[in-house]
């Protein structure tokens, strides 16, 4: 059963002592009855659990390490700079090279490229590498992955622009918005670099662990040769190299003989690679440190245990302040919404009751804003909304606060006296009348040409609720607006 991450925020207490009582009790317990039960079943118990929690680990490991460069590749394949710069004719070549080079030394990677779908041009972080050609068989790899409609995929190749190094390359799809390709982007790993990660976990937990693909062909193994040569269909495992390929969601153990010695062997699925996870354990050696697995087991299922504790903590404690920012927030723009606009305001009411610090309200309304979203659609309307938040933001005080009232309307809750915020407003009025909000493409009478803002402003009284506090600025704000708009007005509470 799943339960929303809002379940496990609002019973965040119970939830996490429930994760520790099961935690503790399972390890625990199978500890315990490892360490208890006859020499006839540890063969058993090392195949349901001890092996299993191995190679779960070893999953948990290795899914992080290169989970860390699939998210760069990632990113470069959802870059902006990169699909720019493809798009208006890949003109500078100093560019694209200092981009891949940048994230090659800042994340220590490998290898960096970028391969044009228009131009067929693989560019390196050290310049031009070659021109991809379908009857170049080293090229073979682009068009195989971009036949197969994948976002992305592993290679395990040589690096023909790094001395034929053996590398892992993390292939990504560059497509544009409209879905058409521009390229593949990505980084390379040194496959010596995955070896001595699989070197680690193999001292450390005294098995075999190797990485295989789908099709059974061996991607990393700490033995070089084996790699990219040895399929399992050719192996010790030949009579159920099939079914063992057939693992997907859930992990599955096997058995079977290697030079007369019984291999328990377990397999996970890992999607975010498209490869298998195989963990090996020679019986015979298991039946002889079979003491040591219990106090190891408790180890790491203590260990085991806390880091899902915390990081079930970090989770629900960074949904929850992911969600208050979401109710806090316009989702469009980024600014304030009203409720978080109100939780400031209660701030700035009781300092003006407790300490007589006075704030007010600028209020402002875009002129001519409607014309946009009839003429040009509310996509262009909305994306003029963010710059205007951009411009505003821009041109308040640190100490202001910026809020979206609805439609086009904004709201300023600023620090000081109305003459004050005046000042404030009359930057923001000058600012938005001087942009360009059409570009220098666009024609001449282009309505987000006609754009400006009129504002508002009221001084926040001893006693004034925040609705009363709107109405006097919109009081100003309207007046403006009866005057042509563009302008800013002040409230006067005496005049009012």
């Amino acid at each position: 059963m799943r339960f929303p991450f809002s379940w496990l925020v609002s019973h965040r207490n119970a939830f996490l002592i429930i994760i520790t009582l099961v935690l503790l009790f399972s390890f625990l317990g199978i500890s315990a009855l490892n360490y208890s039960i006859t020499r006839s079943s540890i063969r058993q118990e090392i195949i349901q659990n001890d092996l299993p929690l191995t190679r779960d680990n070893i999953y948990s490991d290795i899914t992080s390490e290169l989970m860390r460069p699939i998210m760069v590749a990632s990113s470069m394949a959802n870059d902006s700079f990169l699909k720019d710069w493809t798009k208006e004719g890949e003109k500078d070549l100093s560019q694209i090279t200092n981009y891949l080079r940048q994230i090659r030394n800042k994340f220590g990677y490998f290898s960096t490229f970028f391969v044009s779908a228009k131009t067929l041009t693989y560019y390196h972080y050290m310049g031009v590498h070659k021109y991809i050609k379908p009857d170049n068989a080293h090229d073979q790899w682009y068009y195989d992955f971009i036949a197969s409609g994948k976002e992305h995929d592993l290679d395990v190749d040589t690096d023909e622009a790094s001395d034929n190094i053996l590398t892992v390359f993390l292939n990504f799809r560059v497509s544009d918005k409209d879905g058409r390709l521009l390229g593949v982007t990505g980084v390379g790993l040194k496959i010596d670099e995955i070896r001595n990660l699989i070197a680690e976990y193999q001292h450390k937990y005294h098995r075999s662990i190797y990485l295989v693909a789908p099709n059974g062909m061996v991607q990393v193994h700490l033995q070089k040769k084996l790699i990219e040569q040895l399929d399992i269909h050719h192996s010790d495992m030949a009579a159920i190299a099939d079914d063992i390929l057939k693992t997907r969601n859930e992990p599955r153990n096997f058995q079977f003989k290697r030079d007369g010695k019984n291999i328990l062997l377990t397999v996970r699925y890992i999607p975010e690679l498209e490869w298998l996870l195989f963990v090996e354990q020679d019986e015979a050696s298991a039946m002889q440190i079979a003491r040591m697995n219990f106090m190891r087991t408790i180890v790491i299922g203590v260990a085991a245990s806390i880091v899902i504790i915390l990081l079930t903590i970090y989770m629900i404690n960074s949904y929850q302040l992911r969600v208050e920012s979401l109710a806090l927030t316009d989702e469009l723009t980024g600014a304030s919404n009203r409720r978080g606009f109100e939780k400031e305001f209660s701030k700035s009411a009781y300092a003006l009751e407790r300490y007589n610090r006075p704030c007010s309200v600028i209020l402002m309304d875009l002129d001519s804003f409607k014309p946009v979203n009839d003429e040009l659609g509310h996509k262009v309307g909305d994306q003029v909304l963010e710059q205007v938040v951009e411009k505003i933001s821009s041109n308040i005080r640190p100490t202001d606060m910026l809020g979206r009232w609805g439609g086009d309307e904004f709201i300023v809750l600023a620090e000081g006296t109305s003459q004050d915020a005046v000042m404030v407003a009359e930057r923001i009025r000058r600012a938005i009348k001087e942009m360009d909000f059409a570009g220098a493409d666009a024609q001449p009478d282009d309505p987000r040409r006609a754009v400006t803002i009129c504002c508002g402003v009221a001084q926040l009284i001893k006693g004034e609720n925040l609705d009363h506090l709107v109405q006097r600025a919109d009081k100003a704000l309207y007046a403006g607006k009866t005057h042509g708009g563009d302008s800013v007005r002040i409230h006067s509470p005496i005049r009012g």
